[in-house]
């Protein structure tokens, strides 16, 4: 299984990177089904928390990260009751806001947008990520909703996932698979 980190050309994707100063602007799950012989993406999109074939994922870039030492697929179980949950496009308004406000002001504000029970997609990697067996603390200290799918948390006043897989030992960049 892989956290894998994308760059799209869409208006939301686009508007992400530019607040977030970051190449990436989406993040999703991605793990080889034998079912489907194929490598699947665990995702949130328009429809919400959807799997798709992660070959028909519309990107012009993408990174790969898997935890060498961890079996993602513990976390499979635990994230059945997140497939269907919303988008979180309001929230992703909102958390935008949030980081404007922080490199205004330097003050740290709750997302004003963010709905409970609705996604945006590197807080669904991040929530699927601390239900892993035996994950990091570095990892499960993170408040999902507050990270952003790239940037340097620096210039973004929240965690980035991309920094943090990084920025850890414990996890490995990788060729895509697909």
């Amino acid at each position: 299984m892989l956290v894998c980190l994308t760059a799209s050309d869409g208006f939301i994707g686009s508007a992400i990177r530019g607040v977030t100063e970051s190449n990436v602007n989406h993040a999703f799950i991605a793990f080889y089904s034998k079912e489907h012989k194929s490598w699947q993406a665990l995702q949130t999109d328009h429809r919400g928390l959807v799997q798709v074939p992660a070959k028909t994922l519309d990107y012009r870039s993408i990174e790969c990260y898997m935890f060498p030492d961890l079996d993602l697929t513990t976390a499979l179980p635990e994230c059945g009751d997140l497939i269907g949950d919303s988008y979180d496009f309001i929230g992703i308004a909102g958390f935008l806001i949030k980081i404007c406000v922080w490199r205004l002001t330097g003050r740290r504000i709750v997302n004003p947008l963010h709905k409970k029970g609705e996604l945006f997609c590197s807080e669904f990697a991040v929530e699927y990520l601390q239900k892993v067996a035996g994950m990091y603390s570095w990892m499960k200290m993170v408040k999902p909703s507050g990270v952003a799918p790239g940037g340097l948390s620096s210039s973004l006043g929240v965690p980035s996932l991309k920094e943090m897989l990084q920025t850890h030992d414990e996890v490995s960049r990788v060729d895509c698979p697909w």
